[in-house]
């Protein structure tokens, strides 16, 4: 059964947060800042830092959370950052990070592999991320972040 708190915690095994998101606003070309910036957020998610995370996304970030069966459940930014500071994450991997960049909006498609806990509730799994990316007068800020669980690979066949 999936509750609140699962999807809660889905969530938080797609997000993010930036500790120091003036180093990613100046590597390279936008592709590489916003990957150097994805990994900087992953990483202060696992710390976790909320003051980091506040700073990172945009006042009106949300986080939309799809599973399967059930409606899309919504997390807005102040939620996410108080349900942070509960989130335990013991491992995590971006397996694959796929950048878009069109003039001053970025897309990215992550898989995000975590060992995880949530307020004690198991959130261990890979997860499909898109991170939607605003360029603004003080730099890249996360608008938005779409989660949800990939299908799992097919049997192979003998």
């Amino acid at each position: 059964m999936i509750t609140s708190s699962s999807l809660v915690a889905a969530a938080f095994a797609i997000l993010a947060c930036a500790p120091d998101t003036a180093a990613g606003q100046n590597a390279g070309n936008p592709e590489q800042q916003i990957v150097a910036l994805e990994k900087q957020w992953a990483a202060a998610v696992q710390k976790p830092d909320v003051a980091a995370a506040s700073r990172f996304m945009s006042d009106n970030y949300f986080l939309a959370i799809a599973v399967q069966g059930r409606p899309l459940t919504i997390i807005p930014r102040q939620a996410w950052l108080d349900n942070l500071k509960v989130y335990e994450i013991k491992s995590l991997d971006i397996d694959d990070i796929q950048v878009h960049v069109y003039s001053n909006v970025a897309v990215v498609v992550l898989l995000w592999s975590q060992q995880a806990t949530f307020r004690g509730q198991d959130a261990t799994g890979q997860y499909l991320i898109t991170d939607i990316w605003a360029k603004d007068s003080t730099g890249w800020r996360v608008a938005e972040r779409h989660s949800s669980r990939p299908y799992p690979a097919a049997p192979s066949k003998p």
